[in-house]
This record gives structure tokens, sequence and C-alpha cells, in this order.
């Protein structure tokens, strides 16, 4: 189905907080403006029956909060269609980490199943992810991910004569940098010139030192983009371990890389074989062990022609398959089916009676108290508390 221009389309895009997911999610809906996509984000804790009544097609993005279930349920009882998009595979997160165990929990894993269960359509980046949830729901469709290229400014790049690799992801990425152990130490005491650099995720068995660096989470997408191209990286790690939930990852490492023009290494997944091209747009490691990384890396180092038209060939890749412009048309086609959907729905006046409004913040409140327990006993619990009766004895600022 093509797009139909003088079709208009309102999204309601629902958020717990502006994440990489959300931020990301948000451009491409502004993409989508000249195709005729209008859009309002609210919060999950500004959803109320007004908001939902607004003729607009519901989006929720990645939450399993029952604070968001409620309303799902409301949706579901007055007939509105909603979508639902999820870019990872949160029922195999590993680890004893706060977030796997948020994720672990019974409360949040029953969300997680009606919200997929009961979308109209879900909404995936990956081949992987869609074949995971198909038996949850049949309605599940795989739309690109994308890199937004208007966001480069090449002039910024910081001239130098350092051999800069790096590798850029969040702190639950650690276990997947444990293969470098051996890899990072061998290339410093080997080559004066080469830096590594870490945006987000230090291993914890690397020390900081003049050629090792690390840089802390961006909380804008838009600073971190401009801070990775900055930084001229000349090769892209990718490293991914043998965890089942790593399976479900999308190719988002190569859409960056080479965006920058940084040649990337990747572990041979299927993150990356449908969209890497080994010693063509970028290279594969089959044997995800240290001399693999080590011989891909010199591979690079040894042959700087090779590391040039690698990363050339991967950028013109990405930018006529991933480019935001390229992506919004399809993304846009799949809300307008969903815009056809809801006006063809005979749908009823949202209703929440005061019992949903209690369940729903009992249940909420009653995963936070669990969660800073967790996280760090009664003291982190009733430092939270003590902050949120704060802030709601204070002027409200904007977010």
């Amino acid at each position: 189905m093509k797009i139909d221009a003088d079709y208009n389309i309102d999204v309601l895009l629902i958020v717990e907080a502006d994440i990489a997911t959300t931020q990301l999610t948000e451009q491409l809906l502004s993409e989508c403006s000249s195709l005729g996509v209008r859009y309002k984000k609210v919060y999950l804790t500004e959803l109320d029956e007004q908001v939902l009544s607004s003729n607009a097609l519901p989006l929720f993005v990645r939450t399993a909060d029952p604070v968001a279930i409620s309303w799902m349920q409301c949706l579901r009882r007055s007939n509105i269609p909603y979508f639902y998009y999820i870019d990872d595979n949160f029922w195999l997160i590993e680890g004893d980490t706060a977030l796997a165990k948020y994720y672990q929990h019974p409360i949040i894993r029953r969300s997680l199943k009606f919200a997929v269960e009961k979308a109209n359509v879900v909404i995936t980046n990956s081949v992987a992810l869609r074949e995971f949830i198909l038996p949850k729901n049949r309605n599940t469709v795989l739309l690109p991910a994308f890199f937004d290229f208007s966001l480069l400014r090449s002039d910024d790049i910081e001239a130098t004569s350092e051999y800069r690799i790096g590798f850029a992801g969040s702190p639950s990425r650690d276990a997947d940098l444990e293969v470098l152990k051996d890899v990072i130490p061998y290339f410093l005491a080997k080559r004066s010139d080469v830096v590594f650099e870490f945006v987000g995720c230090l291993p914890k068995w690397l020390e900081q030192c003049s050629r090792v660096r690390f840089f802390g989470h961006m909380s804008s997408y838009a600073e971190y983009i401009a801070f990775q191209e900055q930084r001229g990286w000349k090769i892209g790690l990718a490293p991914l371990g043998d965890k089942t939930s790593n399976r479900y990852k999308t190719n988002n490492k190569y859409r960056e890389y080479s965006a920058f023009r940084c040649a990337g290494i990747y572990t041979d997944s299927e993150s990356y074989i449908d969209s890497v091209v080994d010693g063509v747009t970028g290279l594969l490691i089959n044997d995800n062990v240290a001399e693999c990384w080590i011989a891909a890396i010199e591979r690079y180092l040894d042959d700087d022609q090779q590391r040039l038209a690698i990363a050339d060939r991967a950028y013109y890749d990405v930018h006529s398959r991933f480019d935001i412009v390229v992506v919004a048309t399809q993304w846009a086609t799949l809300f307008q089916q969903g815009a056809r959907l809801l006006s063809n729905s005979k749908t009823l006046p949202i209703h929440s009676s005061l019992w949903d409004k209690f369940v729903r913040s009992l249940t909420h409140y009653w995963l936070l108290v669990e969660i800073s327990m967790y996280e760090g006993g009664i003291k982190l619990t009733l430092s939270r508390a003590l902050k949120k009766i704060f802030r709601v004895f204070t002027p409200n600022k904007k977010r």
C-alpha cells in the first residue's frame, strides 16, 4: 500500500520518559510531517480520558508499566485501536541488574503480555524480534530503523594524529566487552598512536588513562551524535556476547558507525548478518574470541586504503537504505492504515472509574517501592519517596 499524500494522520505518542528510543521515535514522526502525519507527545503520567479521546491513533513506545496497561484496557473497552512499538526483547533480559529485575517482575511480565497481545499492530525493527513476537500477535510488522543524516556536521570533526578506536553503548553492554580484555592491552603496547574511547560504558576491568578515555551517558541523542561525530573514530567496535537476548537487537551500531564513515567490526550475529557484507561494508567476527578481534583491527590498521573504502561503501549503503527520509515513508504508510482503522471503528467514550485509578496507582507505586528496595534498601526508598512528595508541593517545571 502506498502513502496517500492527501490523507492526514494524527498520532498520540505515549512515552514514559525521554530515553533514546523516545527521541528517535520523535525524530521519525517529525520527518513524517511532510507525509501528512501530525503527532503529539504525552507522558504516561499525563494520560487521562480527555487526552485519549482526541481522535488520534495511540502509539505506546516500549512501556510495560501497569499504568499504561490500565489505559490500554480502557481503549479496548472503547473499541479504540492502539499501536505498540518495541525495539528489544524484554522477555529474555538476563542477570541481576535493576533493569533485569524490573522486566522479570511478575507485574511487568503481565503488563508486557497484555500490551503486546492486545495491540492492533506491534512494530519491531529486527527480523528475529518480529519472529519471536508473531506467536503472541499475528499483526506484528517489521519496519526499518533509521539514521537522521541531517544531524551530521562534517566540518566539526576534530583534526588529530591519534588513531581512535571506539565503542558506544549503555552500561548493560559491559558483558559484551569482555572479549576485548586482551585486545585493548595488546594494541596499547604495540601502537603508540592508538587510543580507545568509550561512550556510555567503560568495562569494569579497564582503567582510564591518557589513551583509554571514557565519556558518560548523554541524555540528548542529538548531542550524542554531534559528540561522536566530532571524535572522528577510525574504527568502531560492536561486540555482542553469546546471550540469547542479543539475538534480537537492531543493527544500530552499523547505522551509526557507517554514518560517521567509521569502519566497523561486528560480531557475526542476527543483528548484523542482514546488513553488513564482510569485507565490503564492514568486518564480521565469526568466532567471537580475542584473536579474531585482534586480527580484524590489524587488518584495518595495516591497510588504510581498504579501511577508507569500507567506510565509504558502508556510508552510502546506510544512506540509501536507512536514511530517515527513506524510512519515514514506510512508517507513514502504516500510520495511515492505523488512522483508517480508527476512523472505521465504532468507538465508545473512554471511561476510567475511581476503582481503575486506585488500582493503577497502587500497582505502580508498589512496583516502584519493590525496585527501590532492591536497588538500595529502605534508605533509597525513603529518599525517593521524600523527593516525590517534595515535587508535589513545588511548582511544576517544564520538562
